[in-house]
C-alpha cells in the first residue's frame, strides 16, 4: 500500500464516521482503483451502501471484500448478516412504510442545516433508484 492511498483510505473512514456518504465513496473507489486487492477500501464501499440503505449493494460489495481476504471477520460477519436480511425480505414480500426521521435526527437537522442539505441530496439519489 502506498502513503496516498493510506492516506486516502483514512480519510474516507472518517468522512463516513461523519455521514459524508459520497465522498467518502469517491475515495474508496480512487483507492481501489489503484489497489484493486484493498480488503479494507471494498469493505468500506460496503458500509457506505449499507449506510444509504441499499442492503443489496451492500452485500454485493461486502462479497467482494470476502473474495479478496476470505479470513477477513468484518466482512465475513457483514456477509452473512445480509445474506440473512436479504433472504427474509424475499421470504416476506411485504412492503413496508419507510422509516421515519428519528427524533435525534430532527433536532441535529434543525442545528445544522448542512446536515439537513446533505441527507435532502441523500434521499433524492435514494429517490431515482
Amino acid at each position: 500500500m502506498n502513503i496516498d492511498n493510506y492516506e486516502k483510505q483514512i480519510q474516507a473512514d472518517r468522512l463516513l464516521t461523519y455521514g459524508l456518504l459520497d465522498h467518502a465513496e469517491k475515495l474508496y473507489e480512487e483507492v481501489l482503483a489503484v489497489e484493486p486487492d484493498n480488503v479494507e477500501a471494498a469493505f468500506g464501499l460496503a458500509r457506505v451502501a449499507l449506510e444509504r440503505g441499499d442492503e443489496q449493494l451492500a452485500y454485493e460489495r461486502v462479497k467482494r471484500a470476502v473474495k479478496i481476504k476470505p479470513n477477513f471477520d468484518d466482512a465475513v460477519r457483514l456477509e452473512k448478516r445480509l445474506s440473512e436480511i436479504i433472504a427474509a425480505r424475499n421470504a416476506n414480500a411485504t412492503h413496508q412504510a419507510p422509516q421515519a426521521v428519528r427524533p435525534s435526527e430532527q433536532a441535529a437537522f434543525a442545528r445544522n442545516r448542512s446536515m439537513a442539505d446533505h441527507r435532502a441530496e441523500e434521499q433524492k439519489r435514494a429517490n431515482k433508484t
